[in-house]
This record gives C-alpha cells, sequence and structure tokens, in this order.
C-alpha cells in the first residue's frame, strides 16, 4: 500500500541574520559606493583556527580577506593588499604584534589604515600597551561572531 501525504499549507518567513541587517546597503564615499567586497581585511593570528574562522565570517558578509599566521608574512601580504583593516593577534611567533603595528603604519604611508589587537592579553596595562604600539583598538579573545560583525561594519561605514 501505498500512501501520499500533501500539505496544502506553505509559510515562507524571511528573517535577516544579524549580519544581513548590519551589512544591507552599500555606504556612500568620495561621490561613489564602495562595497563591501572593496573593503580589505587582513587576518593575522598563528592560530589558524582562529584566522580561518574569522576569515570565513567576514568572506560571508563580502568582504575582501587575506590572512597570515606571522608578523613578516603579514607585513609582506599588507604590502601588496593594501588592507584598510588589520585584525593582528599580539603573541605572534618571531616578530609580536607590538613590534607589527609600527611597520604596518609605515608601510601604510598616507592611506588611512585602522589596526585592532585581536588577542587574549586583556588586562589594563596591555591594552595601554597596545594603544603605545599604534593599534587603535584592543578586543579581546574569544570574539564573539556578533560583536566581530558590528565592530567591521561600524569600520566599514566610518572609513
Amino acid at each position: 500500500m501505498q500512501s501520499s501525504i500533501s500539505n496544502a499549507y506553505s509559510v515562507t518567513v524571511d528573517v535577516p541574520s544579524s549580519a544581513e541587517a548590519i551589512h544591507s546597503e552599500p555606504v556612500a564615499r568620495h561621490g561613489g559606493f564602495i562595497e563591501h567586497r572593496a573593503f580589505r581585511i587582513l587576518l593575522i593570528d598563528d592560530n589558524r583556527d582562529a584566522i580561518d574562522s574569522m576569515g570565513a565570517l567576514l568572506e560571508l558578509m563580502d568582504y575582501d580577506i587575506r590572512t597570515a599566521e606571522d608578523a613578516e608574512s603579514g607585513l609582506a601580504i599588507a604590502a601588496s593588499f593594501q588592507p584598510h583593516l588589520v585584525l593582528s593577534d599580539i603573541g605572534l611567533p618571531g616578530m609580536d604584534g607590538y613590534a607589527l603595528a609600527p611597520h604596518l603604519r609605515e608601510a601604510a604611508g598616507e592611506r588611512k589604515l585602522i589596526l585592532a589587537a585581536v588577542t587574549s592579553y586583556g588586562r589594563a596595562r596591555d591594552k595601554a600597551r597596545a594603544r603605545e604600539a599604534g593599534f587603535d583598538y584592543h578586543l579581546v579573545k574569544p570574539v564573539d561572531a556578533d560583536a566581530l560583525l558590528e565592530f567591521v561594519a561600524r569600520q566599514f561605514r566610518e572609513y
């Protein structure tokens, strides 16, 4: 015996995610529009899982993402990629994030660059040291996905 079940009612609900609500419109800049994919973000962290997950999340929002696992690679990528925003860990192998920040600023020259430390170093003196090194912002790991999206969206809008 075969039976067929038919549903006469269908309901579709479209609810934007918080990320979609944040990034719903391109932003006017300098007489034109800058789209999300034109906003370049460099992620520097020796924890591959951290940059892969942050990168995947930000790529879903259509940002242009590059990643590096150490300061030297980050500097090389920054030179050609010319990011608008760099999210960098402090505890990197070799050159740490404190030493990296001034090099990134120097490489950017007159171009606007937003630097954010994304680190587990969260004490007041760590924040002060990050600011002294040249970071504009200090985010403590682990960074909540919604908080990361809101932070990046704010930087995008204000750029």
